[in-house]
């Protein structure tokens, strides 16, 4: 997650982020905007884990636990509203999870992203498109056409998940796995 921006961010996010971790979730973006007479509060959480080496990508997250975590961040910043001073005024909560066009910027995002297929735009305008495999504070690696690649994430200007129909090839899952677990290994 990125600052916040905007005083009613900076104010809500350690109240939002309490609740959002008491309830197990992680807070992905916290999003405060004016609309009309109201403001929107958009709170995007996402599930802590990765998938292990032998899962196979992660799946969503349960909407019911989503439901739950929106009232209790209502209630949340309706006291802390309350105790505060009215910072929002009139406000519409929003409570909702990454989607699959979520952009793949930080090491956390890759590690979900573990066997999906993403397409990534380098820093030097090189494109790729590639299945995600071990991913480090620093790089990914990618199973491509010719085999694997480690990509420092550095490098990376943009990445997002690509929608796919069919399962992953085998032998990119086995090498993808082979791999990571001779990493995770090595530490």
């Amino acid at each position: 997650m990125g600052p916040p921006t905007g005083a009613a961010a900076t104010a809500l996010t350690p109240v939002v982020v309490d609740v959002v971790e008491r309830a197990g979730f992680v807070l992905d973006d916290l999003d405060v905007r004016p609309a009309g007479r109201r403001q929107v509060v958009r709170v995007t959480v996402d599930t802590p884990d990765a998938p292990a080496v032998d899962d196979g990508p992660a799946g969503g997250v349960d909407l019911d636990a989503v439901a739950a975590l929106s009232r209790d961040v209502s209630t949340a910043v309706d006291a802390h509203e309350e105790s505060h001073g009215a910072l929002l005024g009139e406000y519409t909560l929003e409570v909702s999870t990454p989607g699959t066009d979520r952009p793949l910027t930080e090491p956390r995002h890759w590690r979900k992203a573990w066997l999906r297929r993403v397409a990534v735009t380098l820093v030097d305008g090189t494109k790729l498109s590639g299945r995600v495999g071990a991913v480090t504070d620093e790089a990914v690696t990618l199973a491509v056409e010719k085999g694997l690649q480690e990509v420092p994430l550095a490098q990376v200007e943009r990445a997002g998940v690509e929608v796919e129909f069919k399962p992953a090839p085998e032998a990119q899952v086995e090498a993808l796995q082979d791999d990571r677990r001779e990493k995770e290994q090595s530490r």
